[in-house]
């Protein structure tokens, strides 16, 4: 060999000794040198949780609007059809009633027809009149209930 290989050798040697000599002054250099780096990271990384922390909050956010907005529509929808339901049973009731009260006219009729001819013009008036006013007063209930909002 060379001497300037021969020194160059020389000085790796005494290179790669000092290396594998470390002191407590290297170890805490290298401690503290590790936790600037992760504060510094840290630092760094702030900012994109920052943003998503933000962008969580707006989702979270948003997904509470839209299951109220949800709801909301549910419980018009459950509403529409209570009142379409209380319309229709409305108005079956009205059928029901105005079938009795015809009913009723004519077993009254019948029961005046039982009777002299003077009694019998009074009683069917009279039939007639309780007949007008049954009638009047279930079309009464369901105009009420046809009146309510909601279909």
């Amino acid at each position: 060999m060379n001497t300037a290989s021969r020194l160059l050798a020389a000085s790796m040697l005494v290179a790669l000794a000092a290396c594998g000599k470390s002191t407590q002054s290297d170890v805490n250099k290298a401690a503290h040198d590790s936790a600037v780096g992760v504060a510094k990271a840290r630092q760094d990384a702030q900012p994109a949780v920052d943003a998503a922390n933000r962008g969580l909050a707006n989702a979270q956010q948003n997904a509470n609007i839209k299951v109220a907005d949800a709801n909301a529509n549910a419980d018009l929808a459950v509403n529409k059809a209570a009142v379409k339901q209380s319309k229709e049973q409305a108005r079956a009731d009205y059928d029901v009633a105005m079938a009795r009260i015809d009913g009723d006219l004519s077993v009254a009729i019948e029961k005046c027809r039982m009777l002299s001819a003077d009694a019998r013009s009074a009683c069917e008036q009279n039939a007639h009149s309780i007949h007008d006013q049954s009638a009047a007063a279930a079309k009464t209930q369901l105009d009420l209930v046809d009146q309510q909002p909601g279909q």
